[in-house]
């Protein structure tokens, strides 16, 4: 083998190498930030986004920057739910670089036979500190969905 096609197959590696670390980076990311919210350790949720984030969950409208997301899940603390148990599933997430966006489905499960079902529609940045979200959008769409007019103006 000539070291052109030697290095070039180096090169291809080390890319599909980085792609596969850079999926797993964002899938523990998520899962991460999915056990502090079941876990209700609010107050490290800002730190998995980015500076300029922007949060869009449920009803709340936009939110916009880590010192306002911070106010934002802090403001969840005082929610009562006890018990609840988390499964984040079925991600496809596509990396392109330093920017990635991917979709989860998120199931909630409370008292015996309470459920839900969500979407996460997200956007990923590398940064100095690894991925980060830049952008989290999340609405219920079962059983009692949220109001969908909410969720196409966010798309």
């Amino acid at each position: 083998m000539a070291d052109d096609e030697l290095q070039a197959q180096l090169a291809s590696l080390g890319a599909r190498l980085q792609s596969l670390e850079d999926l797993e980076a964002i899938k523990e990311l998520h899962r991460r930030f999915t056990k502090a919210v079941a876990d209700r350790d609010f107050g490290t949720l800002s730190g998995f986004f980015t500076e300029d984030a922007v949060i869009d969950m449920r009803r709340h409208g936009e939110t916009v920057g880590t010192e306002a997301i911070k106010q934002h899940f802090d403001g969840m603390e005082a929610q009562p739910l006890i018990g609840a148990g988390y499964v984040l599933s079925s991600p496809v997430i596509d990396v392109t670089g330093d920017a990635a966006s991917g979709e989860w489905t998120w199931h909630r499960f409370t008292a015996p036979g309470s459920w839900e079902e969500g979407r996460y529609r997200c956007a990923y940045r590398r940064t100095e500190d690894g991925w980060r979200f830049t952008r989290l959008h999340f609405r219920v769409v079962l059983p009692d969905p949220d109001d969908s007019s909410a969720d196409e103006a966010s798309s």
